[in-house]
């Protein structure tokens, strides 16, 4: 909102002061491109952000893209589980393919399976954030105890 707000009043305020079309086209044009820098840019975030959860916390996406959005992941994906109890016979090792990570699972999928990603990273959040404090506590913990 902020980017198309902005971008339409300078071009607005330009197209009034240089042009002599007035204020309006040029606003409206401004808040268009403003509103799609915007969007692309919140995309980027959102996308960087999924693939970096996929890549750290691949277990909690899982869950979140399961739990919330009935997408379950192929047995073949690595999430950091134990692979030994994945494969349990040679047939089955031979019929599957070879293991991807969570990240590269999630970019083959295209569009769909990206927005999926990302719908998830969102909804666990606040998860991975209190992951993160603890594991920051954890540190400063053992900062104390050097002391």
């Amino acid at each position: 909102l902020f980017s198309s707000m902005t971008l339409g009043l300078v071009a607005g305020q330009t197209g009034a002061t240089f042009l002599s079309c007035g204020p309006l086209v040029p606003f409206m044009a401004g808040s268009w491109l403003g509103y799609t820098w915007g969007c692309v840019g919140f995309w980027r975030q959102s996308k960087n952000k999924a693939i970096n959860y996929a890549r750290r916390y691949p277990r909690i996406l899982c869950h979140s893209l399961l739990a919330d959005f009935d997408i379950e992941v192929p047995a073949h994906v690595n999430t950091g589980g134990s692979l030994e109890e994945e494969m349990t016979d040679d047939s089955n090792a031979k019929s599957m393919p070879e293991n991807i990570s969570l990240e590269q699972w999630i970019l083959d999928g295209g569009v769909g399976r990206l927005s999926s990603a990302i719908l998830a990273a969102q909804s666990c959040h606040e998860d991975i954030i209190e992951l993160q404090k603890n594991e920051r506590q954890k540190l400063v913990d053992a900062y104390s105890e050097r002391d």
